[in-house]
């Protein structure tokens, strides 16, 4: 029987998580499934408070419990922007089950992630106000205990194959 994976990805707004949260999903890894924590906050008005900070938590923990008790997948990827380290600890604090844990950060210059967000923003997928808050997040992701990823000058299926060397390379230690 193969090992469960819990991959998390985490990064600032714009820097590709989802992207290649959803490319491993969809061509490099077996048996998986994705989850955007912003799938958990998708709501009309958003209301940032600590009754839905712990809704959301809650929701994203019973996700991947299930994700992990179900015995036809393999990998469990999540992506959130996670630049806090008691943010991973407060989710991995509520999932049951067995698993070997990855955890990533993508972490992106500042010039470069003017360029992504630019991208977005002429896409119209993004606010361009959420661009100094998602600077501002940068420098943090040095405290979370992850696998810092530099995503300058890399695209997703490059970063992918980083990721899926990693994962591979564990469990060959086993």
């Amino acid at each position: 029987m193969v090992r469960k994976r819990l991959i998390f990805i985490g990064g600032p707004m714009g820097v590709g998580k989802t992207t290649l949260g959803q490319y491993l999903v969809e061509q490099k890894l077996n048996n998986a499934v994705f989850l955007d924590g912003d799938w958990c906050w998708y709501m009309s008005p958003w209301n940032f408070n600590d009754e839905n900070k712990q809704m959301v938590i809650k929701n994203i923990r019973y996700l991947l419990s299930s994700f992990v008790s179900n015995s036809q997948l393999e990998n469990i990827v999540f992506v959130w922007v996670m630049h806090q380290q008691t943010i991973v600890d407060d989710i991995l604090a509520g999932v049951s089950g067995d698993y070997d844990f990855f955890s990533f950060s993508l972490v992106p210059s500042e010039a470069e992630l003017k360029h992504r967000f630019t991208k977005d923003i002429r896409a119209d997928i993004r606010d361009p106000a959420a661009l100094k808050g998602a600077i501002e997040r940068i420098p943090m992701y040095r405290h979370v205990h992850s696998i810092k990823i530099d995503v300058a000058n890399h695209e997703y299926p490059e970063i992918a194959e980083e990721i899926i060397q990693i994962i591979s390379t564990n469990n060959e230690k086993r």
